[in-house]
């Protein structure tokens, strides 16, 4: 039997750097639907004339109950993310990255059929270390758990105009990102080891997830896919 054809994404964090990507590149796909939940409406227009804002409480239990029933949902991509910086403590830094995205899986899980799962994890997450990577490893085991068909991608630093300036990733764009991706397309460009740890573009992290959850959806069983796997998609195959 042939696999069903995903039609209504949902996107939870779409403001974001990889958010606004997923927004842009399911614009250009005139066969799928896509919602974005949103704390206000009028933020995504100027990215697309298609997509369906959504007001969504994340703190509302009665929000989540939505999902499914008025809003469609065959897919479900998660780019929720903040800083430590900006949340202001480490629990609501949790708030954002771990329970939100728990409280969509549990909902998600609840559904028959039951939505494809699109995560955005970090590299690292898979042998954490530091607050940051423990919170993303444990969202990760949520899902793993949650039995949902997932994919969960795992880039390293990302690169792309945020809305926001931050100083730390800036400088870490213009001397170490350009330099190392110059280096490894040179010397190494289809080497694993060196390709793990390249930054890269939100673009490119949005077309993967995109690629693997609506084009290719894995209906019976997940897929992780970080360093080459995004950045050169059939050398990581």
């Amino acid at each position: 039997m042939d696999k069903p054809v995903a039609t209504h994404v949902v996107i939870a964090g779409a403001t974001g750097l990889i958010g606004r990507e997923l927004t842009r590149q399911l614009h250009d796909r005139p066969g799928v639907s896509f919602t974005a939940l949103v704390r206000r409406t009028g933020i995504l227009s100027n990215l697309s004339d298609r997509v369906h804002e959504v007001v969504f409480d994340f703190d509302d239990p009665a929000s989540y109950a939505r999902l499914g029933a008025d809003i469609p949902c065959d897919v479900l991509l998660c780019a929720l993310g903040t800083t430590l910086q900006k949340a202001g403590s480490p629990e609501a830094f949790r708030k954002v990255d771990l329970d939100y995205p728990r409280a969509l899986m549990n909902r998600a899980a609840a559904l028959d059929p039951k939505p494809v799962f699109g995560l955005v994890s970090s590299i690292g997450a898979a042998q954490p270390k530091g607050f940051y990577l423990q919170t993303k490893a444990e969202v990760e085991k949520s899902l793993l758990d949650s039995g949902l068909p997932y994919v969960i991608v795992r880039p390293s630093l990302l690169l792309g105009d945020r809305e926001e300036f931050r100083l730390g990733e800036r400088l870490s764009t213009v001397l170490l990102a350009k330099p190392y991706l110059a280096i490894a397309r040179t010397f190494a460009p289809h080497s694993p080891r060196v390709w793990k740890y390249a930054p890269i573009d939100a673009s490119k992290v949005a077309e993967a997830l995109l690629r693997a959850c609506v084009d290719e959806p894995p209906y019976q069983q997940g897929r992780v896919l970080s360093g080459i796997g995004l950045h050169h998609p059939i050398l990581g195959a």
